[in-house]
C-alpha cells in the first residue's frame, strides 16, 4: 500500500474529525472525503480501499465518542457502524465508477448517503443523530435546502459535491460528472438565497433562564426542591422587567409540583423531573400562564440507557403567545423529524424547548433542534443546562446565544417567529424514500453488470 493512499485516508479522517458533529467548520464536509475518494477511484484493489476508508470513517466519528464515550460507552460500538457504512459507501461509489459512467458514480454516493441515513434514524432510538446532512446547520444558504427535503437533503448535498470534486480531479475532462454535481449544488444555493429573503413573521422578545448548579439536582437531592424553585422565581421576576412574550427554563431543573408564576402578559415553560407510580419518573415541560391552569407536556423521547426508567408522552402541546401558534418540545424529542412534523402541519411559527445537554455536545445537539426549525419553518428558543441557550430563526440563522454557567444565567433576545407549514412539514420524507428507491435500483444495476461481466468472462 502506497504511503500517499494514506495519507489521503488520513487527510480525510482529519477533516471529517473537525467537521462532522463537532463543531463550526461543518463546511470542512464538502471537500473532507475528496483526498480518500480519489485514491478509491484510482486504486486497484477495492480491500486496500475498504481498509482505508473505514479508518477514515472512524475517525470522522471523533466528536461523538469524546462527548458521549464516558458517559454511554455503547457509543463507541455505534461509531463503528457508523465507520463501516462509511466504508460501504466509498466502495459502493468505486464500483459505480468502474462499471458506468462518472456521473453515475457521483449521484450513487450522494444517493447511499441519504438513503442510509434516512434508514439508520428511522429504526434508531437516537433519530437521526448522527446524519452527515448536520454538518451544513452553519453554511446558511444550503442549510434552506431542509425546507423542502429535510435533512436527507442535506445529507445529499454534503456527500455530491466531495463526490463530484474527487472526479473532477479524476476525470476532469467529463461534462456530465461535473453536472451531477454542480447542478444540486446550484440549485440548492439559488433556492437558499431566495427563501433566506422571505419575510419573517412578527418579533416575540424571549428569556432563557439556566443555572448549572442545579442540572439534575431534584433527582438526587428532592429536598433541594424548594430552594431550586426560589431561586428561578427570582429569575422570572428579573426577566419579567424585560417585559418578555416566554420564558423557558431547562428541562428536569424543577421537581414536579413547583408552582411558577407567570408575569402578566408572558408564559414561562419550565422542565420538572419527579417520581411516577411503579418506580417510573415523568420528564416534563410545564406551561405557566397568569390566571389560566398550568398546562403540561410529557417528553416523547427518552436518551437510551439513562432514561429508561421515564414514562414516554404520546401528544403534542400547541399554545398561542401573541396571536401565534407556539408549540412545546423537551431536549431529545428535537431529534426525531417525524415527531416535530406534527408541529409544521399546525402552522407552529415558535417552538419553546427546555433542554440539558452533555456540555462537550452543547454546539451539535443545539445545532440539530436548530434543523427542525428550518424543515418546519418555526423559530427556536432551546434553554439548556450544561449547554446553550440558543435563539434562531425560522430560517436556522442564530439570533442570540450564550454559554451557561454555574450560576444564574439569562438571556434575551427579539426573535423573528416562522410562519411554520413548509414544503417538508407537508410531504414528510418523500425526499428520502426516493434516495431509499434509487440506491436499491443502483444496487440491482451494479449486481447485473457485474454478473453480465462475470458471464461474459
Amino acid at each position: 500500500m502506497r504511503s500517499s493512499a494514506i495519507v489521503a485516508a488520513l487527510l480525510s479522517g482529519a477533516l471529517l474529525a473537525v467537521s462532522h458533529d463537532t463543531g463550526q467548520l461543518g463546511w470542512l464536509v464538502l471537500v473532507a472525503p475528496v483526498p480518500l475518494l480519489v485514491h478509491a477511484l484510482r486504486a486497484p484493489r477495492a480491500r486496500h480501499v475498504a481498509g482505508l476508508a473505514f479508518v477514515a470513517g472512524l475517525m470522522a466519528e471523533a466528536g461523538p465518542m469524546w462527548f458521549y464515550g464516558r458517559v454511554l460507552p455503547v457509543i463507541y460500538a455505534l461509531e463503528v457502524y457508523q465507520a463501516l457504512l462509511f466504508m460501504l459507501t466509498v466502495l459502493f461509489m468505486r464500483a459505480l465508477y468502474r462499471r458506468f459512467p462518472a456521473a453515475v458514480a457521483v449521484l450513487g454516493f450522494a444517493i447511499m448517503t441519504a438513503a442510509v441515513d434516512y434508514l439508520r434514524g428511522a429504526a434508531s432510538p437516537n433519530g437521526s443523530f448522527g446524519a452527515l446532512g448536520y454538518a451544513l446547520v452553519d453554511v446558511v444558504p444550503l442549510l434552506q435546502t431542509a425546507a423542502l427535503a429535510g435533512v436527507a437533503g442535506l445529507s445529499f448535498l454534503a456527500a455530491v459535491i466531495p463526490a463530484g470534486l474527487a472526479v473532477l480531479c479524476v476525470k476532469p475532462r467529463d461534462a456530465a460528472a461535473v453536472l451531477a454535481w454542480t447542478m444540486p449544488a446550484l440549485a440548492a444555493s439559488l433556492y437558499g438565497f431566495w427563501y433566506l429573503a422571505q419575510p419573517s413573521g412578527p418579533s416575540l422578545r424571549i428569556a432563557l433562564l439556566s443555572d448549572d448548579r442545579y442540572a439534575g439536582r431534584v433527582f438526587d437531592h428532592p429536598e433541594a426542591g424548594p430552594e431550586i424553585a426560589a431561586a428561578f422565581a427570582g429569575q422570572v421576576a428579573a426577566a419579567a422587567a424585560r417585559s418578555p412574550a416566554a420564558i423557558v427554563v431547562p428541562e428536569k431543573i424543577l421537581a414536579t409540583g413547583t408552582g411558577l408564576t407567570a408575569p402578566p402578559g408572558s408564559v414561562v415553560v419550565a422542565g420538572l423531573d419527579g417520581p411516577a407510580p411503579q418506580g417510573r419518573r415523568l420528564n416534563v415541560a410545564a406551561l405557566y400562564r397568569a390566571d389560566a391552569p398550568v398546562r403540561t407536556y410529557l417528553k416523547k423521547r427518552m436518551v437510551p440507557g439513562l432514561e429508561a426508567e421515564y414514562v414516554p408522552g404520546h401528544a403534542e402541546l400547541v399554545t398561542r403567545i401573541g396571536g401565534l401558534q407556539a408549540g412545546i418540545a423537551i431536549c431529545k424529542d428535537m431529534d426525531f423529524a417525524p415527531d416535530l412534523r406534527l408541529y409544521g402541519r399546525r402552522d407552529v411559527g415558535l417552538m419553546l424547548v427546555p433542554a440539558w445537554d452533555f456540555d462537550r455536545d452543547a454546539y451539535l445537539h443545539g445545532r440539530m433542534a436548530v434543523v427542525r426549525g428550518v424543515e418546519n419553518g418555526f423559530a427556536l428558543a432551546r434553554s439548556a443546562s450544561q449547554g446553550l441557550m440558543t435563539l434562531s430563526d425560522a430560517h436556522g440563522r442564530i439570533v442570540a446565544e450564550r454559554r451557561t454557567i454555574r450560576g444564574p444565567s439569562m438571556l434575551v433576545g427579539d426573535l423573528p417567529t416562522g410562519r411554520g407549514g413548509t414544503v417538508y412539514s407537508r410531504i414528510g420524507d418523500a425526499f428520502a424514500q426516493v434516495m431509499v428507491a434509487a440506491w436499491v435500483g443502483l444496487l440491482a444495476l451494479l449486481v447485473w453488470r457485474r454478473k453480465r461481466g462475470t458471464q461474459r468472462a
